[in-house]
């Protein structure tokens, strides 16, 4: 089997199957190419995400004819490759030689027949919809900062998942929904899963959403292809998420409007005295004064202040005295914007409560999204 390839479209390819590498040792750290329908793929996988691409090359070899190569070795040795035609050839006993202008290196090939084919899931798979790849990524890149990390004893939190639509995410604490138009759009991608889907789905003009599964051994995947045939999939978790209800159009007890660039600074200077690692903020409403002051616990003993001059308050029905809050859940909604500014909604219940944040795309189908942090005084 041999192949015949331009540097420029070998790394093409690759761009897309090393979004799903595996770091082991065994064959999910292999990158695998086969003639398949008469044309040359090249495929990867880690046991949950799988990933293939077609090679624009010359090649030889009959249908069905397969080799493997180590992901790294093969992306070093592209990295030094010179320009212009490459060629990888495989003797059949497990010997690969890569081969540029100006040098040869030969490489080792695992037995292409262990590595697990998905063919029947993707010939089985049906279209969901196409859809502008930034808005799945934006509900991910939000939702992601919801997402628990107990995978022991709460592993249906440890994912994302879209329900007609609607994309969600709890830890228990802070629950968030990202809505984006496919309104028939069902998947479940787990937590690890994400940064593989967002990454694949880059800057591209539309993608297609697929969803497929195997009644025989109860898989089941969703699968983003681009119009190149590039395309990546994703195994989907038999754990069942929660039904969750939001309410985006509750009108809160009042809005607090930050300006993030004087809150960073808040928060620096008050984690500086903190204990290390600590993460939640205190929001005090000081009516005297009518500012939003910070407040974080000192190792040296009480708490440390910090009074935010360019904050704001807006009362619909009554005013805030206090809550705290984890900041990773601001600093998330922050990046997932770039926002120069937030308002956070404040609702109290006694001594319990919790903030919202609420966000809509001007554009034309545009996201909505919606979170809400619960806290307790």
């Amino acid at each position: 089997m041999k192949i015949e390839v331009a540097k420029n479209d070998l790394d093409f390819a690759l761009n897309t199957t090393r979004t799903a590498v595996g770091n082991g040792t065994d064959i999910t750290s292999h990158y695998l190419f086969r003639i398949h329908n008469k044309k040359m793929e090249v495929l990867s996988q880690n046991l949950r995400v799988f990933s293939g691409a077609p090679v624009i090359c010359n090649f030889e070899g009959e249908e069905g004819d397969a080799f493997t190569v180590e992901s790294w070795r093969l992306d070093k040795w592209l990295s030094g490759a010179s320009d212009g035609v490459l060629t990888l050839t495989y003797n059949g006993n497990g010997d690969v030689q890569a081969k540029s202008g100006r040098s040869s290196i030969r490489l080792r090939s695992l037995d292409a027949s262990k590595f697990p084919f998905w063919d029947k899931l993707i010939s089985s798979a049906t279209t969901v919809g196409t859809i502008a790849p930034e808005k799945i990524t934006r509900a991910l890149n939000l939702t992601k900062n919801f997402v628990s990390t107990d995978d022991t004893l709460k592993p249906e939190l440890c994912q994302v998942e879209s329900i007609d639509g609607t994309f969600w995410a709890t830890d228990r604490k802070g629950v968030c929904s990202a809505k984006v138009p496919m309104g028939d759009l069902n998947i479940r991608i787990p937590a690890k899963d994400i940064t593989p889907v967002t990454k694949f789905l880059g800057n591209e003009d539309s993608v297609e959403v697929l969803t497929s599964s195997r009644e025989e051994d109860s898989g089941s995947c969703v699968l983003f292809k681009k119009e190149t045939g590039h395309y990546l999939g994703v195994t989907k978790p038999v754990t069942q998420f929660p039904t969750l209800a939001l309410d985006p159009d509750k009108i809160p007890d009042c809005t607090v409007s930050l300006d993030m660039d004087e809150l960073t600074a808040g928060l620096a200077v008050l984690s500086a005295s903190a204990p290390k690692g600590y993460e939640s903020v205190t929001f005090r409403w000081d009516k005297e004064n009518q500012k939003v002051v910070l407040s974080m616990p000192s190792v040296a003993g009480g708490n440390d202040e910090y009074p935010l001059s360019l904050a704001g308050l807006t009362v619909h029905s009554k005013e805030f005295e206090t809550f705290t809050i984890d900041y990773p859940y601001l600093k998330g909604i922050v990046n997932a914007f770039g926002l120069d500014k937030i308002d956070l909604g404040v609702n109290s219940m006694g001594r319990a409560g919790f903030t919202s944040f609420k966000y809509e795309e001007q554009v034309e189908e545009g996201n909505s999204y919606y979170a809400v942090i619960v806290w307790r005084t």
